[in-house]
C-alpha cells in the first residue's frame, strides 16, 4: 500500500508540474489543460442532450451510456483540479 501511495503522489506531482516552472513548458501545458476542460464540457453537454432525446423518444440506452456519464464527471473533476492547482501555485517564471 505504501508503494501505491508513493506512485499516486508522483503522478500528482507530474500532472501539476510541481518541479517545472519554465514558461515554455507551463504555458502550453496550461493551454492543453484548458482545451481539455472545454472539450469535456462539450462532451457533458452532448451527453445531456442525448439523455434528453432518449427520454423524449422512449428509447433506453445501453450500459456503456450509463458508465460514460460518471467517467465524464470524474475526468472533469480531475482536469479542473489540475488546472486550479497549477494556476494557484503560480508556476510560471521567465
Amino acid at each position: 500500500m505504501k508503494g501505491l501511495t508513493k506512485l499516486s503522489d508522483l503522478c500528482w506531482e507530474g500532472l501539476t508540474l510541481k518541479h517545472v516552472s519554465h514558461r515554455k513548458i507551463v504555458v502550453p501545458y496550461l493551454m492543453f489543460t484548458f482545451t481539455a476542460l472545454l472539450f469535456e464540457l462539450f462532451l457533458i453537454v452532448i451527453y445531456g442532450l442525448t439523455a434528453c432525446l432518449l427520454y423524449k423518444y422512449g428509447l433506453s440506452p445501453n450500459l456503456v451510456f450509463y458508465i460514460s456519464g460518471p467517467v465524464l464527471i470524474i475526468m472533469l473533476g480531475l482536469t479542473t483540479t489540475v488546472l486550479v492547482s497549477i494556476i494557484r501555485n503560480g508556476r510560471i517564471t521567465c
